[in-house]
């Protein structure tokens, strides 16, 4: 219920109630809910690299390519997750300042991650079209700046210093 209740609401971002519902997540779940939808959008991709697996290769070395590949994939998919999501919140930070609106990064750390979904579900869907990926960078970045955006603007400004 969880990942189908942040998956909606993701889907419904940059709202404002979707937003702070959202933003009420604790960051174990954000960072569970990112790893069970990168595994679903990654999915085909490793189930189609078993099976078209080099059919020279021994019995041995197939099941350690599964098993390595059942391991290591993973935990490169986590590993993406916290760089990608952390670089990301980086730079909503500067936009943060640049607007300045009060946020912490925490807050912006989760606000990216679910910002990402939409972006993300996109990028696969035009991988499977046969899209240039520059092309498919330039709409995860222009849709995924433009949800910051307007989710950092809904947050109230800093108060002026006298």
């Amino acid at each position: 219920m969880g990942f189908l209740d942040s998956l909606m609401n993701s889907l419904r971002l940059p709202k404002k109630e979707a937003m702070f519902h959202l933003n009420r997540k604790g960051i174990t779940n954000t960072i569970g809910y990112l790893f069970v939808l990168l595994l679903l959008l990654f999915l085909p991709d490793m189930i189609t690299s078993i099976i078209h697996l080099e059919t020279n290769v021994t019995e041995v070395s197939r099941g350690m390519y599964i098993i390595q590949f059942l391991v290591f994939y993973p935990l490169l998919i986590v590993f993406l997750i916290l760089v990608g999501v952390s670089i990301l919140a980086g730079g909503g930070l500067l936009m943060r300042k640049v607007l300045s609106r009060k946020l912490t990064y925490q807050q912006l750390w989760k606000l990216t991650a679910y910002a990402s979904t939409l972006p993300l579900i996109l990028s696969v869907l035009l991988k499977y079209l046969t899209v240039p990926d520059a092309f498919s960078a330039l709409i995860f970045i222009t849709i995924f700046l433009y949800y910051m955006y307007r989710m950092i603007t809904i947050y109230p400004k800093v108060p002026v210093k006298p």
